[in-house]
């Protein structure tokens, strides 16, 4: 044997059989078949890190290079110099890093000829990870080159893996910012319950079905079915918003409830996840996740983190709920008080708050405007409380003068107003200013016209003329049903706005009920 094949002499015992593992690929590149066979021999059997040698073979260059194209899970590449040209080894050696962009994958150049390309100089000017001539190569020095270039990629995959975990926790960590800012928008129980689940979903669990619910009384209501309810749900679960759990509690989840509220933590089960939070002053809240949970240790605190980030929204939008029906309470205390003073009924604010709500909505209002413009409603005539008891009380037509006092009130109560701060009396108090002005400006206090007129004085104007035709007062009786319709229809676009007009006409079903449960 020349001492060119003393490569190939086995001076190592075989090594025992490959597990049935994911290999290391390693990609043989060479024109001679001889080389692939004798390399094949030299590398049998052998286990790194307990995986096998997947050996691979292409014949040429170009081959070589087709074939990377379509894989990026070659670990290393024995990579002959000189094969359909001189330089061939080393053009596919440049097109891997730059063509291919792979920084990854290990190249050791082989050459029967070291002539022809240098090594010092193959070395400056390729980005390869070692150089061998084939003569120099016996099985242990192959075996120890390749061990060593497959600990150098294990060794940078497994950085790869961890940059990769934390780009995705960070990208999860601005998952969770997001998705908290989100749900400390929503304005309602309901509405806070979807954009959570919404968020949650959208964070790890895609396609998972998931349910809200919220537990009153602790554990002592996993016995009571109305202490135990779904506040709202995705998919199949739809059927329960607004309903008890009792069903599908004691059937799916049972076990996984019981030991989230007893340790007040989050339960990871293996086919669902049970979510807990609990706000300060509130009841126990749950998000429950209906299908596979593997999770990372990092996708985990991801989901606690979000967790606590929930429990804070729950505790400032029951804060918030407290401040807004204390708000309400006063503003219809309020009302009460100036519709009382000028002899018209409470029932005439509640109606009037109920038509701008529906009106709102009905002109594309987004659920929470829709909601400030109800609340806010009721103050439109707040300043009547400045209007003295001789005009406001008059049982006939006011003469001119009178007039002049009685319009005063929409600057009386914009003047009350303008200086609180929380948006409901903010809203009110334009209400209050510009609720008598008209959309062609012929109105007052301002002579306003058109789209110049804030949107809910414009509702809250039709929504008044409505009432006060349809109601009996002090200076009048009760309009017939079709002189109101006419009078109504007759002011768009010069008293009303057309587009309020039009949405009232189609909410007229409603007011016109409305009107029966509320009563004179």
């Amino acid at each position: 044997m020349s001492q060119e094949d003393d490569w190939l002499i086995d001076d190592d015992e075989a090594a025992p059989d490959a597990p049935a593992v994911e290999p290391w690929n390693v990609l043989i590149v060479d024109d001679e078949p001889d080389i692939h066979h004798v390399t094949r021999l030299a590398l049998a059997n052998i286990n790194f890190l307990g995986r096998p040698l997947n050996l691979l073979s292409c014949y040429s260059g170009s081959e070589a290079l087709d074939f990377l194209r379509t894989r990026d899970d070659i670990a290393l590449v024995l990579l002959d110099v000189v094969m359909e040209s001189e330089d061939a080894g080393l053009r596919v050696a440049r097109a891997i890093r730059e063509d291919l962009r792979n920084r990854h994958i290990r190249i050791i150049l082989r050459t029967g000829q070291p002539g022809v390309a240098p090594e010092r100089q193959v070395i400056e000017s390729y980005d390869i990870n070692d150089y061998k001539a084939k003569t120099e190569l016996t099985r242990d020095k192959l075996f120890t080159a390749v061990l060593g270039t497959l600990r150098s990629y294990n060794d940078i995959m497994l950085i790869e893996q961890q940059k990769r975990m934390l780009e995705a926790n960070r990208r999860g960590l601005l998952k969770v910012i997001d998705a908290s800012s989100t749900i400390f928008q929503q304005q309602s129980i309901v509405q806070f319950a979807q954009g959570v689940l919404e968020q949650l979903q959208s964070l790890l669990f895609f396609e998972q079905e998931a349910l809200f619910v919220v537990v009153h009384g602790g554990m002592a209501a996993l016995s009571t079915d109305d202490d135990v309810r779904v506040i709202y749900a995705t998919g199949g679960y739809e059927q329960y918003r607004g309903q008890t759990l009792s069903t599908v509690e004691h059937d799916r989840f049972g076990n996984s409830i019981r030991a989230a509220i007893t340790t007040e933590q989050s339960v990871f089960a293996p086919d669902h996840f049970i979510g807990f939070f609990k706000s300060q002053h509130g009841p126990v809240n749950l998000l429950i996740i209906d299908g596979p949970v593997a999770l990372s240790h990092a996708d985990r605190d991801l989901v606690e983190l979000f967790c606590r980030n929930v429990s804070i929204a729950y505790e400032n939008l029951m804060l918030s709920a407290e401040i807004e029906n204390t708000q309400r309470d006063i503003i219809y205390q309020l009302s009460e008080v100036v519709e009382t003073r000028s002899q018209d009924t409470g029932n005439h604010i509640r109606r009037m708050a109920q038509y701008a709500g529906l009106l709102a909505l009905e002109m594309g209002l987004s659920e929470q405007d829709a909601e400030i413009i109800r609340a806010a409603t009721p103050l439109h005539d707040i300043g009547k409380v400045g209007i003295p008891d001789a005009i406001l009380h008059k049982p006939g037509p006011l003469d001119a003068e009178e007039r002049k006092v009685m319009d005063t009130h929409s600057a009386l109560g914009y003047a009350m107003l303008r200086d609180a701060r929380p948006r409901i009396l903010q809203t009110a108090a334009i209400i209050a200013h510009q609720h008598h002005e008209r959309w062609d400006g012929s109105g007052y206090p301002s002579g306003l016209a058109g789209d110049n007129i804030n949107i809910a004085a414009r509702i809250t104007a039709l929504a008044d003329v409505y009432d006060a035709l349809t109601q009996t007062r002090v200076y009048k009786q009760p309009w017939p049903r079709a002189q109101v319709l006419d009078t109504i229809r007759a002011g768009s676009g010069t008293q009303f706005d057309p587009a309020v007009v039009d949405a009232f006409f189609r909410l007229l079903p409603q007011f016109e009920s409305l009107q029966k449960e509320v009563g004179a």
